[in-house]
């Protein structure tokens, strides 16, 4: 191999945070996250809401909205204990977002020409919200989450 083909083929390969939502593992680029905190006891809870749309916390002078992924993609029973996280999210136009997770996994490097489509797979989450899988070495499925797409200002408006 080449070094030019070296240099092309780690072009490819990005870090992501991997998380449990019900029975399946996901992974958001690791670049968006800012920070993972522990489920939050003091939300303050908005009226006319959809149940995914959990609140607002103050996050060190910052209003961020959390939402409850579970909820929103049905993933199972819903419990709150110690494993239960927030994902702070950064969003492309600079709004930050907090994603309720069942637990935080790991940081793994993965190849995006690596990824399968996700029209191959069977997923609680539509695939509109998905980028592609990719099963592990240990025969795991692991389901790359298009975060932009399920925390964007449209997804917002409907809830």
């Amino acid at each position: 191999m080449s070094i030019e083909d070296r240099e092309h083929d780690s072009a490819n390969i990005s870090e992501y945070m991997t998380f449990i939502l019900g029975k399946m593992k996901y992974a958001i680029e690791l670049p968006k996250i800012r920070e993972i905190l522990t489920y939050p006891e003091l939300i303050t809870t908005l009226p006319n809401t959809s149940d995914w749309v959990k609140g607002l916390i103050n996050l060190r002078g910052e209003v961020v909205p959390i939402l409850d992924t579970r909820v929103r993609f049905e993933t199972g029973e819903i419990i709150y204990d110690d494993n239960t996280a927030v994902i702070a999210i950064i969003t492309k136009d600079k709004r930050m977002i907090g994603i309720v997770v069942d637990k935080v996994d790991d940081v793994q490097k993965i190849d995006a020409n690596q990824l399968s489509p996700v029209s191959d797979m069977g997923s609680a989450i539509p695939s509109k919200y998905l980028k592609g899988f990719l099963r592990m070495e240990n025969h795991e499925m692991l389901v790359i989450m298009d975060i932009e797409a399920v925390i964007g200002k449209d997804e917002l408006k409907n809830s």
